[in-house]
């Protein structure tokens, strides 16, 4: 069970000077390989705008193409500020690290890659017309996109790899920013059942359970402060 713990969450015990020269390193590297990633991602949903080389249409049904992919323009919205929003987190994570290694390179690489799934399929929900089972991948992919940045973010806390000068409110208030995603990934998928576009607007419940989150932030800080 400690080995199992060990690999899942890390340990401090096994940080060398040399293993914390090697890890900055390699988080200048992991840095540089997802904010890539992340950047093509966002190209990508661009690519999902109708073309005329690849949509075959011309100047006299123009007007007609746009107005027919009004539900593809709202699912790349949605599509943007969902990784913009990853972005972000990703971004909030490594700003609080000092060190990363295989084990947490790995964990962050496998969020990218969920979320590089998920585009698929999007692209295939806009080129098969919005299918239970696609729209239902999109939460799968998206949930599992939040759960490797929650374990990211445990692992390197538990394994000592964030800087020492945060502090345990702050530690908390990360976990609680990485939450609403992976939580609205979950509430979304029964919602693929009833319609696309019921299950488009459900991700807006991104609204009060990010400001449910907020709230718990800010109670869980008056809360010490009381103590203290």
């Amino acid at each position: 069970m400690n080995k199992i713990t060990k690999v899942l969450f890390g340990s401090k015990a096994d940080l060398t000077e040399a293993l914390k020269e090697r890890g900055a390193r390699q988080l200048l590297r992991l840095g540089f390989i997802t904010d890539v990633l992340f950047a093509l991602m966002i190209f990508q949903m661009f690519m999902f705008l109708p073309r005329p080389e690849m949509d075959h249409f011309d100047a006299t049904n123009l007007v007609q193409v746009l107005a027919d992919s009004g539900v593809n323009y709202l699912l790349m919205a949605v599509g943007i500020v969902l990784i913009l929003i990853y972005w972000n987190l990703n971004n909030l994570q490594f700003g609080n690290l000092e060190i990363t290694d295989s084990r947490h390179s790995t964990i962050s690489i496998l969020q990218v890659f969920c979320l590089m799934i998920y585009l698929y399929f999007v692209r295939l929900d806009m080129q098969l017309g919005g299918l239970i089972i696609i729209l239902q991948m999109e939460s799968v992919f998206l949930a599992l996109a939040g759960i490797f940045s929650v374990w990211s973010w445990h692992y390197a806390v538990k394994s000592g790899r964030v800087s020492n000068s945060l502090s345990q409110n702050e530690i908390n208030s990360v976990y609680l920013k990485l939450m609403p995603e992976p939580i609205v990934s979950v509430l979304s998928f029964p919602f693929a059942w009833i319609s696309p576009l019921a299950w488009t607007l459900a991700w807006l419940l991104l609204i009060p359970v990010t400001w449910l989150s907020k709230k718990l932030q800010a109670r869980h800080l008056a809360s010490k402060s009381d103590k203290s």
